[in-house]
């Protein structure tokens, strides 16, 4: 075992496998019930660990590696997304499920902790 973790150990502050661990979590929810909340925090999980296609809410397509601010700016599209009113509570749903997963990725606690 290596002493000494890589960068590519870590997505923003949580382990690789913490991250690989709630995907598989997330994705058992989702064969089960698939609510747009569940599913919008797959998303976000899966684009988080390969980021080569578009990132879930904001359809941004990256030209480097992922990087936390990357996140953020995902983050700050879902909860953009989940606040508009014009959208359907099923596309809203998703974007929040969505922010949550990217929050936890940066390490954000929630406001009520």
């Amino acid at each position: 075992m290596r002493d000494v973790l890589d960068a590519e150990d870590f997505i923003a502050v949580r382990p690789r496998e913490a991250v690989e661990a709630r995907a598989a979590e997330l994705a058992a929810r989702c064969e089960r019930r698939a609510d747009s909340d569940t599913c919008g925090a797959l998303a976000a999980h899966a684009w988080a660990l390969d980021p080569a296609g578009s990132a879930p809410v904001s359809g941004r397509v990256l030209t480097g590696p992922l990087a936390e601010i990357d996140l953020a700016v995902e983050e700050r599209a879902a909860i953009q997304r989940a606040r508009d009113e014009h959208r359907s509570g099923a596309e809203r749903a998703f974007a929040r499920g969505a922010a949550g997963a990217l929050q936890w990725l940066l390490g954000f606690q929630p406001i009520g902790s």
